[in-house]
């Protein structure tokens, strides 16, 4: 992702004209539409209160996916859709989504039988023909690929397809793409109010620049209701209405590569309820997750419960009983807030993630959906707001094309790797810039001194160049926009970028303009985002 250096001025230069189309909210669904509205030629902006992906966008199962549950609950139109958009984005961004094999293991005292499992993976090949074939495994190869599951009951196992992404830097290729293609977008742009014509309908927003404080009037014909479980709040601008969500949260446990190693993902269901749960290898670590809970309380800040942790726990002592892992061993845990539609259902579980988008007096809301369909969701935002246009505007716009699923800077992460690898970079380093920049890495190192190409410290695969490059081309306005979701130190080894952080002070304060006040409350506020990633007795 690439955005050019003083990027914040020529926004606000480009927001201060009219827009066809303001999106408030920097998610993927946000992200999404700026990208496709700016590929059809529409006059876009976007606007995000945080950072971009700050929200849900950055605390998601990091999948890919069709979506195998759904099957079981008879929801077709988005399983299908999944695999379709799913498939898409894998042959188009190897540098972003990559493969996933899954194994599922079926034990005789699952809920679920596993030949119901079974049936339900040969639908999910017919869904995606030609490409997917699931397999079963008998009890003796199901050990032999992975060794530390249980074998007492185990009846045998499946396996199939699906892919994941690190979903922060997804939402940033995206919001970056969106702006190569001629839209505008910023972050820490706080919307404070809406601005109505005469009769009483949305024509943009009074937008508050963070950093400087200035408050901008955002004209713009139609204004789209992308923040995800904040949408209720904003159309609470609009003044009395009936709230739309009912927010569910879903929270994950990371255990280090070493104590948790996998070479294929492992979904099988929890002895507590029956309910799925993933377990995904990453190159930084092995992600355990899902929970499934209805949230109350705030939204900006979600935590894990301590039965959600035990949960987990439960979970992964039940499937890897020898690996004996505790809290102790658990290096991260985060939580995220799914915008989920009210269909008054008992548990979150049962509620569609289907999307919806509707208009409300000019403001067109989209809530509901799924990090893996973000694109298709932009297609339905975008035509929803050509058809809100005056009438001899709507057909200056070509249609929705496939193409808007490539992302710039496409390349085979090993291959950079190896390149940078012949150029000197130690290994470590160069597979972590290949995964993080993609073909950008090879500019990275390109430009950089040697000295600027080593690890920060022993065990790290970052180094002072990569930081660099993001500062100024990343549209970092803060270390933990940084820390937490352009490199994703904090999240995968919290405690590792608190203590990274302070001697980051000789390679970052000086290029980011940070005076000795600046950088101290920079560490501040650094150290209480990450802290929200800490397992919960680190807390």
């Amino acid at each position: 992702m690439i955005f050019p250096p003083h990027f914040r001025e020529l926004a606000w230069r480009e927001l201060d004209a009219p827009l066809d189309l303001l999106v408030i909210g920097g998610g993927i669904t946000g992200a999404g539409v700026l990208h496709e509205a700016a590929l059809r030629g529409l006059r876009v902006g976007l606007v995000e209160q945080g950072d971009f992906a700050s929200g849900t966008s950055s605390r998601s199962s990091k999948l890919i996916h069709g979506g195998l549950r759904y099957l079981k609950r008879m929801q077709l139109r988005i399983t299908r859709l999944a695999c379709r958009e799913r498939d898409l984005l894998l042959g188009a961004n190897p540098h972003l989504v990559w493969p996933v094999r899954f194994l599922y293991p079926s034990f005789a005292d699952d809920s679920t039988p596993g030949w119901q499992v079974n049936l339900g993976l040969t639908m999910y090949d017919h869904l995606a023909p030609g490409r997917h074939h699931h397999e079963r495994l008998e009890t003796g190869a199901v050990a032999g690929l992975v060794p530390a599951l249980a074998t007492e009951g185990l009846e045998f196992g499946l396996l199939y397809d699906d892919a994941a992404a690190d979903d922060a830097r997804l939402v940033l290729a995206v919001v970056a793409a969106g702006v190569a293609a001629g839209g505008s977008a910023l972050n820490h742009a706080r919307v404070e109010g809406l601005l109505f014509d005469r009769a009483g309908r949305v024509e943009g927003a009074a937008v508050r620049d963070l950093p400087t404080g200035t408050v901008h009037r955002v004209h713009a014909a139609v204004t789209v209701n992308a923040t995800g479980v904040w949408c209720d709040a904003v159309r609470g601008l609009l003044g009395s209405v009936p709230a739309r969500l009912r927010p569910s949260r879903g929270s994950h446990l990371l255990f280090p590569r070493e104590l948790l190693p996998l070479d294929v993902a492992v979904t099988a269901l929890a002895g507590d309820d029956g309910r799925p749960v993933f377990c995904v290898p990453h190159p930084e670590g092995t992600l355990v997750g899902t929970t499934d809970l209805f949230h109350e309380g705030g939204l900006d800040a979600p935590r894990p419960s301590a039965d959600e942790v035990a949960y987990l726990l439960r979970f992964v002592a039940r499937v890897f009983p020898g690996r004996r892992l505790g809290i102790a061993d658990v290096c991260g845990a985060f939580a995220g807030v799914r915008p989920i539609l009210d269909s008054h259902a008992d548990e979150p579980s049962e509620a569609s993630r289907e999307e919806e988008i509707w208009e409300e007096r000019g403001l067109v809301s989209a809530a509901g959906g799924k990090l893996t369909t973000y694109r298709a969701t932009a297609e339905e935002v975008v035509e929803a707001v050509i058809g809100l246009l005056p009438e001899q505007r709507r057909e200056a716009f070509p249609p929705a094309h496939p193409a808007s699923a490539a992302l710039p800077w496409r390349a085979v992460p090993a291959r950079v790797a190896a390149a940078l690898r012949h150029e000197g970079v130690v290994p470590d380093v160069a597979a972590g810039m290949a995964r993080r920049l993609g073909a950008s890495a090879l500019l990275v190192a390109s430009t950089a001194e040697r000295k600027a190409l080593r690890p920060l410290a022993d065990g790290l695969d970052l180094c002072a160049a990569e930081l660099l490059f993001h500062l100024r081309f990343g549209a970092v306005e803060h270390l933990d926009d940084l820390l937490l979701r352009r490199v994703r130190l904090g999240m995968w080894q919290p405690r590792v970028c608190l203590e990274l952080a302070p001697r980051l002070r000789s390679v970052l304060r000086r290029p980011a303009g940070w005076g000795f006040v600046r950088w101290q409350a920079e560490l501040e506020r650094v150290g209480n985002a990450v802290a929200n990633w800490l397992p919960p007795e680190a807390a």
